[in-house]
């Protein structure tokens, strides 16, 4: 009997040990982070293209089962995304409630989100679209970015994290649709550019993105040369193929208010591109919304739902 328990217990502990343990190597565990819905598990994983571990939180809706592939959106700033009481602003998106609402309503099909957590010291030079930045004319328009960047534009090394290192161990760890039309990538603020610029770098990956309260103006000032470099790339490089989806809003209250312009702008050129309101394209204003995760955890309804909706 003794001898039964004990294999019994090195069972377990195996099993534990492999659930928890991607053939990789990376570790993947529960996260400290409360959700009200489905489950919420952590990977820190090393990335060899920007030499740092990152943190990246997967949610898996209730039902989650092997016996399904599941589409998977891959979100910015991850560590604003489920639970309020571990943010710096004690806001969140309620990525959890909302698609566990949507689930269940039948709005959506079951969904995985990967949230990717951002480093503070660096985030800026990750999330800048590296090669619109050729298109700048404005020297101190450079020097400004440059500063705020710290002069480090890792943006293309992020993208190919994701893409080459954390999409594969997703897909390994989780029951994952891989393909490009259940693959969509979304953010806010700087996290609407990456986004713009991941579907447009890597269109064979990512079949859709979603950009909230979108940087456009690159810095928080108006009429800098920015906005015209980022079209500029976004002619010549978002996909024009009939098969992605894009989504675009704003608010009009605080830092949201410099957007509005270069919104319309953007609107009207993914509209230039073949992106149709209502079709490829959806967009959104929203007066009185502010630049925040409050704002965002009220709307980001629409645009996944927009994206899942194939």
């Amino acid at each position: 009997m003794r001898k039964w328990i004990l294999t019994t217990i090195a069972l377990c502990a195996l099993a534990i040990i492999l659930a928890v343990t991607s053939h990789s190597g990376n570790p993947v565990a529960e996260s400290p982070l409360k959700v009200s819905t489905g489950k919420l598990y952590r990977l820190d994983t090393f990335s060899p293209e920007m030499n740092e571990t990152i943190t990246v939180d997967i949610w898996t809706p209730d039902g989650y089962s092997d016996e399904m592939k599941f589409p998977v959106v891959y979100m910015h700033d991850g560590q604003n995304l489920f639970d309020a009481s571990s943010t710096w602003n004690r806001q969140a998106w309620e990525m959890d409630s909302t698609a566990g609402r949507l689930i269940a309503e039948g709005k959506i099909p079951p969904v995985i989100i990967a949230g990717i957590h951002s480093i503070d010291s660096t985030r800026i030079g990750d999330l800048m679209p590296c090669k619109a930045l050729q298109y700048l004319t404005d020297d101190s328009v450079k020097s400004f970015i440059g500063m705020m960047c710290r002069n480090r534009y890792r943006a293309d090394d992020y993208l190919a994290f994701i893409v080459n290192t954390l999409k594969p161990q997703v897909d390994s760890l989780f029951s994952t649709d891989p393909r490009r039309d259940a693959t969509s990538v979304m953010g806010s603020s700087m996290g609407g550019l990456i986004s713009v610029y991941a579907m447009s770098e890597y269109p064979e990956t990512f079949g859709g993105a979603a950009c909230l309260s979108t940087h456009w103006s690159g810095t928080i000032e108006r009429n800098n040369d920015f906005p015209a470099a980022m079209k500029r790339y976004l002619t010549g490089n978002l996909p024009q193929d009939n098969n992605h989806r894009l989504y675009m809003d704003n608010g009009d209250h605080t830092i949201d208010s410099v957007y509005i312009p270069y919104f319309h702008e953007m609107n009207a050129l993914a509209d230039s591109l073949g992106y149709h309101e209502g079709d490829r394209l959806l967009t959104g204003f929203h007066p009185g919304e502010a630049h925040e995760e409050q704002a965002w955890a009220r709307r980001v309804a629409v645009p996944l739902t927009f994206l899942l909706s194939r």
